[in-house]
């Protein structure tokens, strides 16, 4: 009989699965929040201001906090339900990724976002998918 074994550690428990969810929307933010402050000292146009704003800061760490706790549900099920947690974690990752970049083509532009707006729209969204996913697997640990 062959033995599967996983490059990375499927978390124990619920308790560190939260842990490393919560370490990835840690960085997800920092990191998001760096790119926000390099966008602004630049002075690049990227469209609409104010509080509705997907610039804004509570849009950007709501966000991330948000895809944190869908990423942890998502990981958490598939660890129960399948026998290849991590790579099908990996492909709906890379499903949703895909998805969540609709809106940034379809409906950004309407909103009055400027091409460079988009641009980095789907930089930020890099920066939170990017650290959600390999903490969630356990590819990066604090």
């Amino acid at each position: 009989m062959a033995i599967a074994t996983s490059r990375y550690a499927i978390p124990d428990s619920g308790g560190e699965l939260a842990r490393r969810t919560a370490g990835g929307v840690l960085v997800a933010v920092v990191a998001a929040l760096v790119v926000r402050l390099l966008v602004g000292s630049l002075g690049l146009a990227v469209g609409p201001t104010g509080p509705m704003t997907p610039f804004g800061t509570v849009p950007i760490v709501m966000s991330a906090v948000v895809a944190g706790i869908g990423a942890a549900v998502v990981y958490a099920a598939l660890v129960r339900f399948t026998r290849r947690p991590v790579r099908n974690f990996l492909v709906a990752s890379a499903v949703v990724f895909g998805l969540m970049l609709v809106p940034v083509v379809a409906a950004a532009p309407g909103m009055g976002v400027t091409a460079v707006g988009q641009g980095v729209l789907v930089v930020l969204h890099a920066v939170v998918a990017v650290p959600l996913v390999a903490f969630a697997v356990g590819a990066v640990r604090l």
